[in-house]
């Protein structure tokens, strides 16, 4: 009997630090920004801003309101990695081969977005 009690007791801590480390986010819709690529300057000083809705602890959407990146680039982006990160609830997802900054600024934007929303 000690055992059972014990072994409930293991799982329920468990259980609740899963549940602690998850990430609660509020509902709405919050604005991020990253550095990208500027195509004008051709310098590494760009911004790409998005915004990204939440729902029920989750991101629902993203959309990219600004970039200075060129639209192609912009695009192969977009079109990939928006919804990898919808789908895995983490910007812990592949870059787009050849368009790496642009990746990495709408993994910023998206991170910077979600600090905000955070409880």
């Amino acid at each position: 009997m000690k055992k059972v009690i014990t072994t409930c007791l293991i799982l329920l801590i468990l259980v609740g630090t899963v549940f602690a480390q998850q990430q609660r986010f509020r509902n709405g819709t919050q604005t991020g920004t990253g550095v990208s690529y500027n195509a004008a300057t051709g310098q590494y000083d760009g911004s790409l801003t998005v915004e990204v809705t939440f729902r029920s602890n989750r991101i629902t959407a993203i959309t990219v309101t600004q970039s200075t990146d060129s639209d192609a680039f912009l695009n192969m982006v977009t079109r990939t990695m928006v919804p990898a990160i919808i789908s895995a609830q983490s910007t812990d997802v592949n870059a787009v081969s050849g368009a790496t900054s642009t990746s990495k600024g709408l993994k910023e934007a998206v991170e910077d977005a979600m600090s905000k929303a955070r409880r």
